[in-house]
Parts: structure tokens; C-alpha cells; sequence
């Protein structure tokens, strides 16, 4: 049977289909008349992002990195990502902080002022600030990113050309919760570290790292996958959201600062099977691979290999990918401070256990630990700290020793075999548990000219031997 309507039918649907595009394009040439010109605003977001410039000064070198940041208020507070500058670098060898405005060669020197141990941010301010040609990105109305909606970042070149800021441009292609919410685009819209908009101005976040891309590469018939990071263009954001409430977290001193631990190690996520198999519904839940002794988890009773499915009451929530999960769980304990309670639902067997833990104060960290550089026997010598202990697999009571943290090339101690990293448990038969004490002895071996040789006895991996080191 043939339908005598049917060209009507489509004449009607076409119709209705123009009138749509119409109606569509319409609304989007209005928005589009009514947004500002591009190249306005673009120059007025612009004074929201600088050039930051610094050295790292180690035993035998000095050498510059250059990152973007924000300016987070008037009178100089800028902020970077975690990734501008290493974190397990002592405060120490950072030096020379200089703040450049985009386009310009004259910079404004800057302190450092630590890094924030929950977002990972480091904070510098400004000596005398920034003056009224920066504005805030604390100033600007913000708006939620829109799949497929066109937004624009801020590029900024290197300083051969005087940092000159560029327009990057693309459109939002997802919106994620890993656990802070994340935009993304295909092309990249930002340097990393500079903030990102939509196209009336509207803060819509800052551009984070950027994130290497899957490649394979073809070499006489191999195939090989490689990972490409372009440095300087990035196509994922934090939203604003993410960013504004937590830039007032300026650390009170660029170490020391009182980070909140609860003493576990190698939290895993358990997988979705699993999670089934437990009857945990859609909640996630995280297996604690170690418990360090003594620590606060262990005062509280939490063991190797219980499973945390709730926290303060509430199952974990489901993420993608599930290891998300992780770094939620360690959120929400950085969220408070240390005497802060904690309530964790566990599951040891198929027993459930509720417990309350006192959070602690985080151990002295990487970068927190004593050092000195002996530059005649080219050793720098490190107090070792909790990392090492997790890092050996030692038990609490096992020798600690000191830590050969740099070895210089060709010297004395390079070339009788001492390593970087090498567990330094005894110098010249003193037992070296003490740091201060192995510095002392250390610096009467610099000292002593007609000294002509010394002995260490040395941990490398399962390891113990002994290394003499000829001065002349």
C-alpha cells in the first residue's frame, strides 16, 4: 500500500527542521552580537596570567625553569600548579622568583611561599605587588562549562618574546569528576597554569597539566606505544569551582606546615567484580595494602588488608575509572586537620568494623629533611625520614642510618662506588643513627687535610657492604 500522504508528511518534517536550524542559529547570531569582540576581552583576561621565572640550585648547578600562574588577589598573591615546580625539592634551592606580565621584560622579584599540601598549589607573592595593570581572576563572573560550547584559554610564549600571550581556541568535549571536576577539549585551549574562559569572558577554570597523548609508533615492523605531552598547550581545566574557594589556602611557611596522616600505605581500589561480590551496591571501596606501626591508624585498630567501604557514615561513592577512588579517600582526609576524628567503615572478612581515628601530623617529609654537602668528598648527606623506611620496606626498628642524597662525578666517593640513594648505616665503624652526629664525624673527614682515607659501611636494595674511600 503506498501512503498518499507521505510527501506531505516530509514536506511538514522539513519544515519543521528549518524552522529549528533557523530558530537555533537565530539565538546563537544574538548571543554572538551581544558577546564583546574577541579580541577585547582577550586583551583585558589577559592581565588575570604571568610569566614566572626561578632557579634550582643543587650541589653543582644552577639552572632556570619558566612556568604560567594567576594572579589570585590585588596585592600580588600568584598562584602555580603542582606541577610547576617538583615537590619533593627543598625550599631551599629554589631561588630568584621574578613575576613577568605578559609582553613585557621587566619583572617584579617574588617570595616563595610553600605549597599547599591538599591541591598541591604553590604560592608566591609579589614583592610590592603586581600595581593595577593585573586584575584578579577572583574578579570575573564564572559559568559552567558546556559540552560543545566554544571557549578559549591564554598561551603564553617563552621570554626570547617577552612571554608574548597568544589565543588558543576549542570546544568542551567532556566534563568529569576525577575527584575535583575536570573539563576537557580535543585541541588545546591554555598554557598550563593559565586560566581558561568562555567566549563573553566568563571564568570557567585553569588549565592544569598537560596530559601525554597515546601513539603508536612503527619502527622496521614493530609497532611500540609512546606518549606524546606537548609542554606548553594543554586541553584539560579545573573547573572554576575547583579553583576559587581553595585559593586562599597560602601556607604559613614554605615547610613545616602540619599535614594531615592517618599512617596507611598503597591504597588500592577494589574493582567493580569485587565490589559486587562484597554486596557493596554501587559503592567503591579501597583495600589498605600496609599499616604503619604505631601511626594512628594502627593506634585506632585498622589492619593490613581491611577494606574501607564508608567514610564518616556514608559508602564511598562510585567514580570512573575506579581508582579515582584513591584520591578522593585521600582528599577528604587532607580536608581536615590533624586531632581531627575520622570515622571509617571497614570490612575485615565478612565482618564489618566501625572505627574512629585520631588523624596525626604527616612525619617530616622528603623535602623537609635536614641536609649538608661535603664538597671535598662530594657527598650530600640526608637525615632519612618516613619515605625511606617505606621505600626499603624496613620495619621500625631496623637501622635508619643516613641517606647519601647526591654523589658528585669523579670524586672520591663517586669513585670508590658510593650511589645516590645508598643508606649510609656506619661511617669509619660509628654507627651513623644519628644525623647530627654523622654530620659532625663527616665534616671532621672534609676537614682533616692530611686525611687520606675513610670507610662506610653502606645498605643498597637487600644488600650490606663496605665501601673505602681513598682521598688521595
Amino acid at each position: 500500500m503506498v501512503d498518499s500522504h507521505a510527501p506531505l508528511g516530509r514536506t511538514r518534517r522539513l519544515a519543521w527542521s528549518l524552522a529549528l536550524v533557523t530558530a537555533v542559529l537565530g539565538v546563537c547570531t544574538a548571543h554572538a552580537a551581544d558577546a564583546p569582540p574577541l579580541d577585547r576581552v582577550f586583551a583585558e583576561r589577559v592581565r588575570s596570567v604571568v610569566a614566572v621565572e626561578y632557579f634550582v640550585e643543587t650541589e653543582v648547578d644552577r639552572h632556570p625553569s619558566t612556568v604560567v600562574g594567576i594572579v589570585a588577589d590585588a596585592k600580588g598573591l600568584v598562584v602555580l600548579l603542582d606541577s610547576a615546580i617538583p615537590g619533593w625539592l627543598p625550599p631551599a634551592q629554589l631561588k630568584d622568583f621574578v613575576i613577568y606580565r605578559p609582553g613585557t621584560s621587566d619583572g617584579t622579584p617574588a617570595d616563595y611561599l610553600g605549597q599547599d599540601h591538599l591541591t598541591g598549589w604553590h604560592f608566591l607573592h609579589a614583592r610590592g605587588g603586581l600595581g593595577e595593570s593585573v586584575v584578579p581572576c577572583t574578579a570575573y563572573s564564572t559559568a559552567e562549562p558546556v559540552i560543545g560550547a566554544e571557549i578559549w584559554g591564554v598561551g603564553i610564549m617563552g621570554k626570547d618574546f617577552e612571554f608574548q600571550p597568544y589565543l588558543l581556541t576549542g570546544h568542551v568535549a567532556l566534563v568529569q569528576q576525577l575527584p575535583q571536576r575536570i573539563g576537557s577539549t580535543v585541541s588545546e585551549i591554555a598554557s598550563p597554569g593559565a586560566p581558561v574562559f568562555a567566549r563573553d569572558g566568563a571564568l570557567l577554570g585553569w588549565a592544569g597539566a598537560s596530559n601525554p597523548q597515546e601513539r603508536l609508533l612503527y619502527l622496521e615492523n614493530e609497532r611500540y606505544t609512546v606518549g606524546l605531552q606537548n609542554p606548553n598547550g594543554t586541553g584539560s581545566f579545573f573547573l572554576a569551582g575547583e579553583v576559587l574557594p581553595y585559593l586562599h589556602r597560602v601556607p604559613a611557611a614554605p615547610t613545616g606546615q602540619p599535614v594531615p596522616w592517618l599512617g596507611v600505605i598503597g591504597l588500592q581500589p577494589v574493582d567493580r567484580e569485587v565490589a559486587e561480590f562484597l554486596k557493596l551496591g554501587k559503592s567503591s571501596a579501597v583495600v589498605v595494602s600496609d599499616v604503619i606501626a604505631d601511626g594512628p591508624a594502627a593506634r585506632a585498630g585498622v589492619q593490613k588488608r581491611d577494606i574501607i567501604v564508608a567514610l564518616e557514615g556514608r559508602p564511598l561513592p562510585r567514580f570512573s575509572p575506579d581508582r579515582v577512588v584513591t584520591a578522593y579517600l585521600e582528599r577528604e582526609i587532607l580536608l581536615r586537620q590533624p586531632g581531627d576524628s575520622l570515622a571509617l567503615g571497614l570490612l575485615r572478612g565478612q565482618t564489618r568494623v566501625d572505627l574512629t581515628i585520631t588523624i596525626g601530623r604527616q612525619p617530616r617529609s622528603l623535602k623537609e629533611a635536614d641536609r649538608r654537602y661535603f664538597p671535598r668528598l662530594g657527598i650530600t648527606l640526608r637525615e632519612s625520614v618516613l619515605y625511606d623506611l617505606i621505600s626499603r620496606r624496613m620495619e621500625s626498628g631496623d637501622e635508619r642510618g643516613v641517606v647519601a642524597n647526591f654523589v658528585k662525578p669523579n670524586t672520591p666517593a663517586a669513585t670508590a662506588g658510593l650511589q645516590a640513594g645508598d643508606l649510609i648505616l656506619a661511617i669509619d665503624n660509628e654507627p651513623a643513627v644519628d644525623y647530627a652526629r654523622a654530620v659532625e664525624r663527616m665534616d671532621a673527614i672534609e676537614q682533616d687535610a692530611a686525611r687520606s682515607e675513610f670507610v662506610l659501611l653502606i645498605s643498597r636494595g637487600a644488600e650490606t657492604q663496605v665501601i673505602r674511600v681513598r682521598l688521595r
